[in-house]
Parts: C-alpha cells; sequence; structure tokens
C-alpha cells in the first residue's frame, strides 16, 4: 500500500488526530473523577487530578495510564487493520489510526525525554531511573510493532498539534471562555472538541482513501 494524500484526507486526518487527543485527556479526567469523586484541572495538553485522588497512589496511577491504554488500544486496532489479506479501505483506516495516535511523540516523550504519562506514574512507586527504564520498555513494546507493520517512518503530526494547543492555551490564560462545563473542561476546550468531531464526522470517509494499490504512483498532494 502506498499513500495519496489530497487535501480533503489531510482535512480528515487531521481531525482524528485531535479527536483521538481530546479523547485521550477525557479518558484520564473522566476515569479520575469516577474513582475519587470530583475532577480535576486541564488546558488543552495538561491535565490534573482533584485533590481528593492525592491520597490514593494506585487511583493516580490507574487514571494516568488510563489515557496511554486508550492510545495504545487505537494504535493497535490500526495495526490489526493493516494486514494485508483486509481490502484497501480497511488498511487506510489502519494506516490513519497508527500516526493520528502520535507513536513517534510516545517514544519521544518516554524513551528519550523520560517523560509522558508511563513513565510519570511509575515514579510514584519506581526511583525515577527504573521508572524510565520501565516505562520506556512498555512504549516500545506496544508502539513499535504498528509502526513496523505501517511500513512508514516518518514525522509524526505532534508539532502542529502543540503549536495548537500553544496558542489556545495563550487565549485559556488570559480568562476566554475558562468555566468549567458538562465534560469536566473548560468550555474553550470543550468548544474545540465539538468542533473537530463535527469535522471528523463530515470527512471521515476520506480516511479510507489514504492507500493505493502497491504499484500505484506514491505520495500526491492534490
Amino acid at each position: 500500500m502506498r499513500l495519496s494524500l489530497t487535501w480533503h484526507s489531510l482535512l480528515a486526518f487531521g481531525a482524528l488526530l485531535f479527536a483521538l487527543g481530546e479523547a485521550h485527556a477525557l479518558v484520564h479526567t473522566g476515569l479520575g473523577r469516577a474513582m475519587c469523586g470530583c475532577r480535576g484541572t486541564r488546558d488543552f495538553n495538561v491535565w490534573s487530578l482533584c485533590a481528593a485522588c492525592e491520597k490514593h497512589q494506585y487511583r493516580q496511577l490507574v487514571a494516568t495510564y488510563a489515557g496511554p491504554v486508550f492510545t495504545f488500544a487505537g494504535m493497535r486496532w490500526g495495526y490489526f487493520l493493516l494486514d494485508a489479506r483486509l481490502p484497501l479501505a480497511r488498511r487506510s483506516l489502519g494506516f490513519a489510526l497508527v500516526f493520528a495516535n502520535l507513536p513517534f511523540a510516545r517514544i519521544l516523550g518516554a524513551v528519550f525525554l523520560g517523560g509522558n504519562d508511563e513513565v510519570y506514574a511509575l515514579s510514584k512507586f519506581l526511583p525515577y531511573p527504573s521508572a524510565w527504564e520501565l516505562g520506556a520498555a512498555l512504549v516500545l513494546l506496544a508502539a513499535v510493532p504498528p509502526l513496523g507493520t505501517s511500513g512508514l517512518f516518518a514525522a509524526a503530526s505532534s508539532a502542529g498539534l502543540h503549536r495548537s494547543a500553544g496558542a489556545l492555551n495563550s487565549l485559556l490564560a488570559s480568562g476566554f471562555l475558562t468555566t468549567y462545563g458538562v465534560l469536566g473542561s473548560p468550555l474553550l476546550v470543550t468548544c474545540r472538541t465539538i468542533f473537530v468531531r463535527v469535522l471528523l464526522a463530515l470527512t471521515y470517509r476520506q480516511l479510507f482513501t489514504l492507500g493505493q494499490p502497491a504499484g500505484a504512483p506514491t505520495l500526491r498532494l492534490a
């Protein structure tokens, strides 16, 4: 399978990327509220559990690891959809699921920078060097097989995601739409969530067109 990129498919992929990133954060905060009875605070790229969770380290561990479990489950789903025996449209969706979950960002954060949820949660129970090693190993075990199957070790789209989050966080810091709403997020965050979900609903069919037969021309942008 080779990639065939159009503006429509890139728009759909971007919507999927942002939707999955927001879902990752909601898994953290939603499970934290379910276990501790209160919501923590968050912005576009940082979240925290409420004070009631601070007394329960294992609840913190579960809530912190829930996000990566969700993300790696999405990658694994994409991994299975990349099976060469499946129709091309399914494999196209599989490719999108692998890379929209930002495997390179997770590897960079945990393996090379010693951060991310995977290392942070373990550092509450283990010495930091051990937490880094174990967290990095878990990330590599989860992320490398989908990347190998996709056959493309290109730069992920995390840079654009972080630039967008930085700009929106500045707006949030100014006091714009900071009231917390039904999703346990500031209204500005909720507005972006709704926007990307609507955009994904309108464009998701394009995710099935990312792949072309192996004999077709490689990357194109039209």
